[in-house]
């Protein structure tokens, strides 16, 4: 079975994410006030044993869920995931600062649709369709979740070096990602293979944060291949 899990922290990213990101896949809605019920929500949604798919947040949720119950899943792809990489001391992203108003209005979430993309033609009536009414449901995370996220990402670290991931695990990173650098895509690689052996790390050119969207064919390609070969 092959899950994908929406990336987007609801009231903070500036589109409305959820399952009508990934199109006609089969994907399913995060829940939670934290990374932790995020996490305990999904296990109890997943009917067997599954390959997930996470993009940036359900990057991470997929990651710390694999970390810590690895008989769950199957194998791990962490598509675009900057909610999981390091992100040290750098600069703060300005990519999605000053969206135009009202937020979460069908153009002010094209813009930011528009800003961590490559390209724009996956941006089209269904996509706008699906976060106009994300917005109209949505309900900003509390205070809670920030601590959450970084605890999440400080275990992750810590059982892949100490234990060593425990599933398949691959990365997937646009080469122009406004996002997240190049560089945060393979340090968070680097982390995953320090004791997994069957890590991969994908670059998809002319591709920005929903590589998924932007480059379908091969990015169907990598995760077929690479869920085929687990």
């Amino acid at each position: 079975m092959l899950i994908f899990i929406h990336g987007g922290i609801p009231g903070v990213t500036p589109y409305a994410s959820g399952p009508h990101i990934w199109g006609r896949r089969a994907a399913v809605e995060l829940k939670g006030a934290t990374v932790d019920a995020m996490v305990a929500n999904l296990a109890r949604e997943l009917p067997e044993k599954a390959h997930l798919v996470g993009h940036d947040l359900g990057g991470l949720v997929a990651l710390t869920l694999a970390a810590e119950m690895p008989e769950r899943v199957r194998t791990v792809s962490a598509v675009a995931s900057v909610a999981a990489a390091p992100s040290g001391d750098s600069v703060p992203n300005l990519t999605l600062a000053h969206p135009p108003q009202p937020l979460f209005s069908r153009e002010s979430q094209r813009w930011a649709l528009e800003r961590v993309s490559y390209s724009h033609h996956h941006i089209d009536d269904a996509l706008l369709d699906g976060c106009e009414a994300a917005a109209r449901k949505q309900k900003p995370v509390g205070e809670d979740f920030v601590p959450s996220l970084m605890a999440a990402k400080s275990k992750l670290y810590e059982v892949s070096r100490s234990r060593g991931f425990p599933v398949p695990v691959q990365v997937l990173w646009g080469t122009h990602d406004p996002l997240g650098t190049f560089e945060q895509g393979l340090w968070l690689f680097r982390l995953l293979a320090a004791k997994q052996k069957a890590a991969q790390f994908h670059a998809i050119n002319r591709a920005g944060s929903l590589l998924f969207r932007e480059e379908p064919e091969q990015f169907e390609q990598i995760v077929s291949a690479f869920v085929e070969s687990a």
